[in-house]
């Protein structure tokens, strides 16, 4: 079983300053992690999952917009391991601005 987790910096409430462009930290655990990766892709979502924008993924970071004022950010991941198994994982809401 393998999963993707990310790392957001929010608070308590799981809200980060809404509009600013920020870096997260994500790692790919499970079987699919390290030498066994294939691919990753990561996308987001501002409009509750109805169209998806690709997220830049780089050294362990992708890099997005945190979402407006009360409104959601949703993440989906899609990761390959070498030998072509594939696993997805949707957060629907994953955090909200402030």
């Amino acid at each position: 079983m393998s999963t993707v987790r990310f790392a957001v910096p929010v608070d308590l409430a799981s809200r980060a300053p809404g509009g600013k462009p920020v870096r997260i930290p994500m790692t790919v655990q499970g079987s699919m992690a390290g030498k066994n990766l294939k691919s990753l892709t990561v996308c987001v979502s501002y409009d509750d999952r109805k169209t998806w924008q690709r997220a830049k993924v780089e050294d362990g970071l992708i890099s997005v917009k945190n979402p407006a004022k009360d409104k959601a950010v949703s993440f989906l991941a899609d990761v390959t391991d070498r030998q072509g198994n594939r696993a997805q994982l949707t957060i629907h809401n994953a955090h909200y601005g402030r």
